[in-house]
């Protein structure tokens, strides 16, 4: 390996890590807002923004590595491990908060009566899906936990495993981002 293209491989990861620290710290930011709204559910709103937008880039990273998985290529099981644990942990402090806030989405003069008085399709339709599949991601990023657990490094030698693990990282981040978007639909049609 040459000089040149050592250093361009180092910039090239310096750059691609800072160009996320950057994404992670606006997006956290965003999420962050929330504790400053004029809003009584400022904490729930926080914390819920908070915690989807860090799975959402958490199971974000993980799909680069899903397809590793399924194409067989070699990646860092120990490492892999630990992102999926995180993944699995802010998953469920997503779903969690996401019924905290749920709470004042459902209470008398709360963000439903609003919607349904000004779009009941939107709440008929997007809001009765997101309520069921963001509660997806949290039992499938669970299974691949396990199995990267259960089987530590003697999974390498189970293509299937894999590929199958690959799959539900993938289904996961699916309705991770469909539920996210759902919530940022609602966010943006009435505020909590």
């Amino acid at each position: 390996m040459t000089v040149d293209s050592h250093s361009h491989g180092t910039l090239s990861k310096t750059l691609v890590r800072t160009q996320a620290f950057i994404a992670l710290f606006i997006l956290l930011w965003l999420g962050g807002f929330n504790f400053f709204s004029p809003s009584n559910f400022r904490l729930q709103a926080g914390v819920h923004g908070l915690s989807t937008i860090s799975a959402v880039v958490a199971g974000t990273f993980l799909t680069h590595r899903a397809y590793h998985l399924i194409r067989g290529v070699h990646i860092n099981f120990k490492s892999l491990r630990y992102w999926t644990l995180a993944a699995t942990v802010l998953n469920f402090l997503g779903a969690v908060s996401g019924n905290w806030v749920y709470t004042r989405y459902r209470g008398e003069g709360g963000a439903k009566d609003w919607i349904l008085a000004h779009a009941p399709t939107f709440h008929n339709v997007m809001m009765e899906f997101k309520e069921f599949v963001s509660l997806f991601p949290f039992p499938l990023m669970l299974a691949v936990t396990f199995m990267l657990f259960y089987y530590g490094d003697a999974i390498v030698t189970r293509r299937d495993l894999l590929q199958f693990v690959g799959l539900l990282m993938l289904i996961a981040w699916l309705f991770l981002l469909l539920g996210f978007v759902a919530g940022l639909t609602l966010a943006k049609l009435h505020f909590l």
